[in-house]
Parts: structure tokens; C-alpha cells; sequence
């Protein structure tokens, strides 16, 4: 029987050893033979691939970028992106770039497209520049059929981008698609909800199981068309209420019992940030909002009128029966909130995790942990340990 030798591996043993190491060690590799020289032009090693076009060397990202898609673009299916710290230097560079790039990978079929922080509407400056790199998307979008899952998490793009952003992606897969990341896509401040072709683009989508917007993207039209156009499919639905954005539009109760009666497995993240006030939270949180997470950041503002026992004793009345994770971030609170929060956690029986930045007191402390020796809360809440001062647990 004859010894074991690197030459005999199999090709899929060959190919498990080449994901595992950087490029630069791949290509040494396959300068050993020709048999791993092959191996190593196999699509199965450059399907899932990560770009980094932007920072001060943005011009040299960008030529490795493009000059390893002239070789593997074609192979790509989950495509991770980044244009970290643009200016309106380096802006116009990201563009040229990402315009050859997008060329070089248009026949590739993308599964999972991900592009966090562009920014648009922060540090794109000239209009003509964001034009053509929407345009280069536009382009490369419409020749993707087979995405399932889309990111462009704070894009900021001006309402028409946006929308023509959007277009492309629901021509080409808006019935593929089930992951769709769309907060603070579009820019702050903007009534997105109140836009006609907005609500038409939304309705596009038809395999959704997970959706991300911020809450000036929807009203009660929208959830309406959700509810029609996503019966029985969707799962997760994350909600970012900003400060800056329209908020005060309010989603009756019913509106939110049809939509989880016709998706029963819909659990609702929400996220509030700058935002304290029980006034503006309160009508948002209607209780038939099938409620699983939410995060409540107050922001800095010194406001002695948030009401924030409210809030907290709406929430633990309300979402008692969903509710699994709490996140509590209030800067400069002038409230005592202890009774709120033993309601949160003695009426929430699902509640796993549960973090409080903010001055409590070291009683309520206390009666956490007893409650939690007498198996009223659950254990996995977790044993918080703290004097009168910041607490998290």
C-alpha cells in the first residue's frame, strides 16, 4: 500500500485546505504544482468575498479590488462591501472604482449583496458623482436574479436614488429576495411613507421572511400592503425610530392584528434612539405589535419630562406575553424607575436578557435578584451586581 502523500489529497480535501488561508498564502500554494495550481482557479474558493474600497488608500483598494474581479469576479456569490471613511477626495475615486468593479462581477450571480455606510447624503457631495454610482448599481442590480438577501444599511440616499435603487432590485429579484436591510436607507427627515412610488416598490417584494426599515417608511397603507404581499412569510420585521425622522404618524391597533393574523410567526424589533419622551413612544407601542426586542436610547438631551415610568410600565403591561429582550440606555434621567422596571421583569415571563444603562437604586437591585432566587423571573436574565450608579446586568 502505497504512503500517504499531499499529491494524492482530493480535490475537496485541497479545497477545504485553501479556504482557510489568506490570498497571498493561496497563491503560494498553487505554485506548487499543477494539480493545486488547478484546484486553486475553482469558483468555490472566491464565492464569498469582502472589498474594503474606501479609507486614505482608497485608489490602491480600488486596483486590487478590480484586478482580482478581472480574474474571479465572475465566480462571487455572497459580496461584502465597504467605503469607509469617504471625503470629497476620495469620494470620486470610490466611484470610478465601483463602476469598473460592478462591470467586472455583472454576470456574476450574486446570492447575498451587503453594503453598510455609504452615506450619501453625509459625504457625497456632487451630485453628478452620487448619479453615477447610483447608476452603476442600478445597472448591476438589474442583472442580478438570484438574490436572497440585500443590505444597504445607511445608505442615506435622496428619495429619487433611493427609489431607483429600489426599482432595479424588485425587477430583477423582488420575488427572490427574503432578507431585506433597508435602515436609514434612505435619508433622514424624509416622509417616505407619504411617497406613492415608495409604496408601490415595497409591494414588490413577495418573499420577504426578514425586513428592516425605519418607521418613517411605513404607515398603516404600508402595513396594509405587507400584510397582502408577505401573508405567511414574514418572520422578523426591525423598526428604527430616529429622533430626526417623521415619527408621529401613528399605526392603529387593528392594522397590527391583521398583519400578525395573516403572518403568525412575526416577531417586531424596534429600536428607539435620541428619543425619551413617553408622549412619542407610547402611541407608537400599540399592544397588538407582536413585540420581541426593543432598545430605547434617550439620547443626551436634559429633559425632565420624559415620563419614563410610563414607558416602562406601558411596555411590561403590554408586550408581557412576547417580550424577550430589553435594552435600556437613559443618559441624564432624573426619574426614580424601580417600580417600572420590577413590572418589566416580574410581568415579562420571557424576558432573557435584560440590559440597563442608567442610576437605579441598590433595592431594586435586590428584589431582581430575589425574584430571580424564587423563580418569579427567569434565571437567564442574569444575576446583576451593583452599588447606586450604573448598572448593567
Amino acid at each position: 500500500m502505497d504512503s500517504p502523500s499531499w499529491k494524492n489529497l482530493p480535490d475537496i480535501a485541497l479545497i477545504e485546505v485553501y479556504s482557510y488561508l489568506s490570498d497571498a498564502d493561496r497563491g503560494n500554494m498553487a505554485l506548487t504544482c499543477r494539480n493545486w495550481s488547478d484546484i486553486f482557479k475553482s469558483p468555490r474558493l472566491w464565492r464569498s468575498r469582502y472589498f474594503e474600497l474606501g479609507g486614505y488608500k482608497a485608489a490602491h483598494h480600488g486596483q486590487m479590488a478590480i484586478k482580482f474581479t478581472e480574474k474571479y469576479g465572475p465566480y462571487i456569490r455572497y459580496l461584502t462591501l465597504s467605503c469607509s471613511h469617504p471625503s470629497t477626495h476620495t469620494c470620486k475615486i470610490i466611484q470610478k472604482t465601483m463602476e469598473n468593479f460592478l462591470i467586472n462581477i455583472e454576470t456574476a450571480k450574486i446570492i447575498e449583496f451587503e453594503l453598510g455606510r455609504l452615506e450619501l447624503e453625509r459625504f457625497w457631495k456632487y451630485d453628478n458623482v452620487r448619479e453615477k454610482l447610483v447608476d452603476s448599481f442600478v445597472r448591476f442590480f438589474q442583472h442580478q436574479k438570484n438574490m436572497k438577501m440585500f443590505d444597504m444599511s445607511v445608505a442615506q440616499c435622496p428619495l429619487t436614488m433611493g427609489c431607483k435603487l429600489l426599482e432595479a432590485l424588485v425587477a430583477s429579484s423582488g420575488d427572490t429576495l427574503t432578507d431585506l436591510c433597508l435602515e436609514d436607507f434612505f435619508h433622514s427627515r424624509l416622509a417616505v411613507f407619504q411617497v406613492k412610488r415608495f409604496r408601490c416598490l415595497i409591494a414588490g417584494f413577495t418573499n420577504l421572511s426578514f425586513l428592516s426599515l425605519n418607521y418613517n417608511c411605513i404607515s398603516e397603507t404600508i402595513i396594509e400592503i405587507l400584510t397582502t404581499s408577505l401573508s405567511g412569510k414574514l418572520r422578523n420585521f426591525s423598526l428604527k425610530v430616529y429622533r430626526s425622522d417623521p415619527h408621529f404618524h401613528h399605526i392603529p391597533t387593528p392594522v397590527w392584528r391583521r398583519f400578525h393574523q395573516s403572518c403568525p410567526c412575526l416577531e417586531v424589533d424596534m429600536w428607539f434612539e435620541s428619543i425619551g419622551s413617553a408622549s412619542e413612544t407610547v402611541p407608537i407601542l400599540v399592544p397588538d405589535i407582536p413585540l420581541k426586542d426593543i432598545h430605547i436610547w434617550t439620547g443626551y438631551d436634559d429633559d425632565s419630562e420624559w415620563n419614563l415610568h410610563r414607558t416602562l410600565m406601558h411596555i411590561g403591561n403590554n408586550f408581557k406575553q412576547t417580550l424577550r429582550n430589553v435594552s435600556l440606555e437613559l443618559d441624564n434621567n432624573h426619574e426614580i424607575l424601580d417600580e417600572a422596571i420590577k413590572n418589566l421583569i416580574s410581568k415579562c415571563k420571557k424576558l432573557k436578557d435584560l440590559t440597563i444603562n442608567a442610576f437605579v437604586t441598590v433595592e431594586i437591585i435586590t428584589q431582581i435578584c430575589e425574584l430571580q432566587e424564587e423563580n418569579k423571573i427567569s434565571k437567564y436574565i442574569g444575576n446583576p451586581s451593583s452599588s447606586d450608579g450604573m448598572v448593567n446586568h
